[in-house]
């Protein structure tokens, strides 16, 4: 992973966490309860990348 990759994603996380704290009770109509289970998903997902790739990278050098 280079460090472009890692920003994206570091960058994206922010922006879940984010959206998470700061969103409305009704901000997605009747879509409301897929865009919390994406959100929420990315949120444990991308740190759970990050790790692994950070692993890899350690054990290939």
């Amino acid at each position: 992973m280079n460090k472009t990759d890692f920003f994206q994603a570091l960058t994206l996380w922010f922006v879940v966490l984010i959206f998470l704290q700061t969103a409305s009770a009704d901000f997605g109509g009747p879509l409301e309860p897929v865009i919390a289970i994406v959100a929420i998903g990315l949120t444990y997902l991308i740190p759970l990348y990050l790790l692994i790739e950070a692993g890899a990278k350690l054990a290939d050098d």
